[in-house]
């Protein structure tokens, strides 16, 4: 896979552009916890990139809605409690965002809530994205390649005029069933090792890295 001409650059958020994995487990075990169903932490760390439906059966197997129901806002809940004493913001973000911003368009695709996004992202980053896309708008997650042939179709790009960006083997397994290149970040989800393994067409350890990288391939 050779780009065209690169024009677009579609970004994973948790892991990506946000260092908040570790709150999101934290915030799962708690809320399994206080509904007196018991959960590892190895197993939230596990299926961290799933969409909140998913994790409903892989963390807690048959319940009731209501039962999910209450987990949902427990953990929205403790997930504040938590992120509200922490700069989440990975410290390369903003620099890199803001160059790409001069170059290429920029989108946002992940499988978690429009609400973390808009309580913890900083507007004046957010605005550098063109198109953005949750949990909330999204029919089939990742790894679905729907959600990203949706996104590249709102960008009016085609699988050699973009990339996308992640961190876990979902996200590999999305972009390389649309046909696009997937670079990925060690920042999250899996090691540099797990990602290479899994056909990522280049590896870094964060995302100025990735933006010295683009330099030489465009």
């Amino acid at each position: 896979m050779g780009f065209e001409v690169l024009k677009a650059i579609i970004f994973d958020y948790n892991g990506v552009l946000v260092n908040d994995l570790n709150i999101h487990e934290e915030a799962y075990w708690r809320a399994g916890k206080e509904v007196g169903l018991l959960l590892t932490r190895e197993t939230v760390r596990r299926y961290l990139s799933y969409s909140p439906e998913q994790k409903r059966t892989l963390y807690f197997g048959d319940i009731s809605d209501q039962t999910w129901k209450e987990i949902v806002r427990l953990m929205a809940r403790f997930y504040f409690e938590l992120a509200v004493k922490r700069d989440l913001i990975f410290p390369d973000v903003e620099p890199v965002l803001t160059s790409l911003s001069a170059r290429y368009v920029l989108a946002l695709l992940s499988n978690t809530r429009r609400k973390f996004f808009n309580k913890i992202f900083p507007r004046k980053l957010a605005s550098l994205f063109r198109e953005t896309m949750f949990f909330e708008e999204i029919r089939k997650p990742k790894p679905s390649p729907d959600p990203l042939l949706e996104m590249m179709e709102r960008l009016g790009t085609g699988t050699g005029e973009c990339c996308y960006v992640g961190d876990s083997v979902l996200d590999i397994q999305m972009a390389r069933s649309v046909g696009t290149k997937v670079f990925s970040v060690a920042t999250g989800d899996n090691s540099q090792e797990e990602l290479q393994a899994v056909g990522a067409d280049w590896v870094g350890n964060n995302l100025s890295e990735l933006k010295e990288k683009l330099k030489t391939m465009t």
